[in-house]
């Protein structure tokens, strides 16, 4: 076996070299329409439902917060996005940067980590998509979409009490195939439809801001009792329900005991709980989920005196709900580092590039703030929708005061977020194209199904076709919470090795010509690692074993086809043979 070949790096040359082939995309995209794309992608599923759900269930007003660190952590690595993108403005992002600093075995674990922070995000908002759509048919024409096609068949769907199975979430399969449709056509005509949809949300955004801000009650922020907060954990939920507690015995819940487990340990307590109650215990997690990774190595008992610190009616889920809310909603912002992956199609590169990544990044954070201000301060976070949070909260403020106005601006914001979803579904489901068309390039991918750029559209059309296949059926048939996370732990791991691979680099070529250079490299590149790996910590450790899961399926993949394929790994034998060196020998770049 190759070994050497796991650490050969692409050298930055031949990087650029690929830009002057005739299957080069075309250079149709400036700062502005760059920008877009980044705004496009970002300001979605983030603002239109996590906030929601995440202030009611994790963080309370202390969501504002979250987002800050999330935009903190997400600048530091836009630094270093920044000065890759502008120094090998090719089609890949961190794929391709890690290919040229961290070698190629490094190079496919970042590129199959990518389909979770491009592919399987589209499944999320296309899931969030759809409840926007219901709540839109409901204003509009008192239509609901019936729950059996409103949601995947594992997880349990309450209607007036009564639990109902779903079968299948149909209008996420609908708007992921018109979504897939459209991208075939060309990044041209994508681009114009993204910047008209982005318009429309951003005018949303900011009907939201202005006249949300209206009816925002500061009591809301800081004096709802921290014991209405919703259930965090088994634990929570037995010491808040003591007649429930008196059926399980002394001892027999623990920190990694989950509503399913306690269920199942005690079926005379599952007796004498209605179905209603049955199904929210059996959704509860463990004690030790609130705290991520860190609860499992057992640091919790470290750092529980700080939850209960900081614990007030602003941080009413303590210091472990606002890390776990900063994790969940840094879900939001991977729309930025999707600028990169379109970097090959940019006009001048080296200054568009940048200018989209960092521009979208800033204008989007502060929207998001505001956003969420005014959501979590124009009803208390426990009373906040989990599905639609936006358009539901106007739609309530319109009920109670009997204003056709704010019915109308429920239905308006029900509207641009539904342009806005779906002009993140499009954008980023774009830079998953232009992920598998770089890996294709190296040979690590099939190049005739995920290489081929179609002759009059000149777009990667058959990996589209069969991604969006994919996408249409993890959207209809996954559970949202799950590709969530999936989504949140594959974007930061992508973040911590693109800051640590802009230090490699600065470090090994340093005569490389930097168009653009990261402020304070020494400095932001190590920030980053941590302030994302600590993002990282708080996250389930279902989501880290389902993480070790993917990257092994993945590890599979390389070896059986994308090892045996390799162009760097073909050239490197080639050195062998032509000049007599051992495998060992060979030098780890051309």
């Amino acid at each position: 076996m190759r070994w050497r070949q796991f650490f050969r790096r692409k050298p930055l040359e031949i990087l650029l070299a690929e830009m002057a082939g005739e299957h080069r995309l075309h250079r149709v995209l400036g700062p502005v329409s760059l920008t877009s794309l980044g705004v496009g992608a970002i300001i979605g599923a983030g603002i239109f439902a996590m906030t929601g759900r995440v202030a009611a269930e994790d963080a309370g007003p202390a969501v504002v917060v979250s987002f800050m660190i999330a935009g903190v952590a997400c600048m530091l690595a836009a630094f270093c996005y920044s000065e890759f993108a502008a120094m090998a403005p090719v089609a890949g992002s961190a794929y391709t940067y890690t290919y040229a600093t961290l070698g190629e075995l490094w190079a496919w674990i970042i590129g199959w980590d990518l389909v979770l922070e491009y592919a399987m995000s589209c499944s999320v908002v296309a899931a969030h998509w759809s409840h926007y759509l219901d709540e839109f048919l409901w204003i509009s024409f008192g239509w609901n979409i019936p729950p059996q096609f409103l949601s995947d068949p594992f997880t349990p769907v309450l209607v007036q009490g009564v639990p109902v199975q779903a079968y299948v979430n149909l209008p996420a399969i609908l708007i992921m195939a018109v979504i897939t449709a459209i991208l075939v056509v060309g990044i041209r005509e994508s681009a114009l439809t993204n910047a008209v949809l982005v318009i429309i949300k951003l005018v949303v955004v900011l009907f939201v801001v202005v006249l949300g801000w209206r009816y925002v009650d500061s009591w809301n922020w800081t004096s709802v009792p921290v014991e209405q907060r919703q259930v965090s954990d088994v634990t929570d939920y037995l010491e808040r329900h003591p007649a429930v507690a008196a059926q399980v015995p002394p001892g027999t819940v623990g920190p990694l005991t989950s509503g399913t487990a306690l269920l199942e340990q005690h079926p005379e307590l599952a007796a004498s709980l209605s179905s209603a109650e049955q199904l929210a215990v059996q959704q509860l997690p463990h004690e030790a989920h609130k705290w991520g990774l860190l609860g499992v190595l057992g640091v919790r008992q470290w750092l529980q005196p700080l939850d209960e610190a900081i614990r007030s009616p602003f941080f009413p889920y303590g210091f472990s709900g606002l890390m776990i809310g900063a994790a969940l909603v840094f879900f939001a912002y991977i729309g930025f580092d999707s600028i990169s992956t379109h970097a090959e199609e940019a006009v001048r590169p080296q200054r568009d590039v940048p200018i989209g990544i960092l521009a979208s990044l800033v204008i989007c954070t502060v929207l998001y703030v505001l956003v969420s201000g005014v959501i979590t301060g124009m009803e208390p976070y426990p009373e906040i929708d989990l599905e639609a949070s936006v358009a539901a909260a106007f739609r309530k403020r319109a009920e109670l005061d009997s204003s056709p106005l704010l019915q109308a601006s429920a239905w308006v914001i029900a509207a641009g977020a539904l342009a806005g979803m779906s002009s993140v579904l499009l954008v980023t489901f774009l830079s998953q194209a232009r992920i598998f068309l770089a890996m294709a390039r190296d040979g690590l991918l099939p190049h005739s199904i995920f290489g081929v750029v179609h002759s009059r559209f000149r777009t990667p059309h058959r990996s589209t076709l069969l991604t969006g296949a994919a996408i249409c059926l993890v959207s209809g048939i996954l559970p949202i919470r799950l590709l969530e996370e999936m989504v949140s732990i594959g974007t930061l791991m992508a973040f911590v090795l693109v800051c640590a691979s802009v230090l490699l680099l600065r470090i090994t070529r340093p005569d490389v010509h930097r168009p653009f250079r990261c402020p304070a490299v020494y400095l932001v590149a190590p920030l980053g690692v941590l302030v994302n790996l600590a993002m990282m910590a708080f996250l389930p450790i279902d989501t880290w074993l389902r993480l070790v899961i993917w990257l092994a399926l993945g590890l599979a993949i390389y070896l059986g086809y994308g090892y045996r394929h390799s162009r760097m790994g073909h050239e490197l034998q080639r050195q062998m043979q032509t000049q007599g060196l051992s495998p060992t020998d060979a030098p780890l770049t051309s």
